[in-house]
């Protein structure tokens, strides 16, 4: 299938990212679990604009022209994400704002093993519930379903699995609430399933469902490994893409949203899939160089060479 463009179902949030100088597990004790009260005193604060369909709109700009549109919603203090998505071209129509509530903000704590701790507010995020994203969809359209409020994720899995469309369904921050129902309707009803190898095995977990059959439907599964790469499977193709491994990581903040962007802008571009997906991680590779989601930007020739890297030891492998 050939794709146009691109709309991004998600959330539009502030990030507020810490880093806590020792490791979570020193400092829980496993005999008290059921009453957990330990503070973490962290060294570093960062605050920067993100959410899902932030990163993943910002990473795929980066590379194609193609057009992007971000379905979200923000509040009376997101003056600045609009400021952002004009400056990089992203499409803003299908973005709601809610004079009344303040923009969603997630909180993060990140500890020397590259654990994390979130915390999420959605406030105005709810209001992209309202959208109907069925009237921007036509051939050639590509969407994705990313982590959002819970009643917009459910009305545009609502929406999308009506309708002859391609979309990435990638529901794995959602997973300590979605429905086993839901999950269901999302994995049969979307062309790309992706997640994490935690969030991929916890959807096999709690569905049950056969992945044979899936393949069999013409459903792909992405499951990224960190920086391990990705797997890919599908009716016609399995395949591990390495990823190019950072010698020197500074944050795995947004690192999944990268690649995510890199994938479907290397879609965008016409490329095959064995193509995006090194796009996609050789994208995910400059994020974690970076402090927040949305501050990388590569150039041309250093995203070649990690290209290059990358498609050298999928050769050397096969």
């Amino acid at each position: 299938m050939s794709y146009d463009e691109f709309i991004i179902c998600g959330s539009v949030a502030f990030d507020e990212i810490m880093d806590f100088p020792s490791y979570f597990v020193k400092h829980l004790n496993p005999d008290m679990l059921h009453q957990i009260n330990v503070s973490f005193v962290v060294d570093r604060l960062e605050k920067q604009l993100g959410g899902t369909a932030t990163n993943i709109a910002y990473g795929t700009r980066l590379l194609t022209s193609k057009k992007i549109s971000v379905l979200s919603a923000i509040g009376k203090d997101g003056h600045e994400f609009k400021s952002f998505f004009k400056k990089n071209k992203i499409m803003t129509n299908l973005l709601s704002v809610d004079n009344r509530m303040y923009t969603a903000t997630g909180k993060v704590i990140t500890d020397k093993s590259d654990n994390q701790i979130w915390g999420y507010y959605h406030g105005a995020l709810e209001q992209a519930a309202n959208i109907d994203i069925t009237k921007h969809l036509k051939a050639g359209t590509l969407v994705i379903l990313s982590a959002t409020a819970k009643s917009a994720f459910i009305s545009h899995l609502d929406q999308l699995a009506t309708k002859d469309i391609d979309f990435i369904f990638d529901p794995g921050m959602t997973l300590t609430w979605i429905s086993r129902k839901t999950l269901i309707k999302g994995i049969n009803a979307c062309k790309y399933l992706i997640g994490n190898d935690y969030e991929i095995e916890s959807i096999k977990k709690t569905t049950q469902v056969n992945i044979n059959d899936l393949l069999t439907k013409g459903v792909c599964i992405i499951t990224t490994l960190g920086n391990r790469g990705v797997r890919y499977q599908s009716k016609e193709l399995t395949i591990e893409v390495p990823g190019f491994i950072v010698t020197d990581p500074v944050d795995p903040t947004g690192a999944g949203d990268a690649f995510r962007g890199g994938f479907i802008a290397s879609l965008l571009e016409k490329n095959d899939v064995v193509e995006a997906l090194i796009w996609g991680n050789a994208l995910a590779s400059f994020t974690i160089e970076k402090y927040g989601t949305v501050t990388y930007r590569p150039g041309h020739l250093q995203l070649s060479q990690r290209t290059t890297k990358i498609r050298n030891s999928i050769k050397r492998m096969i």
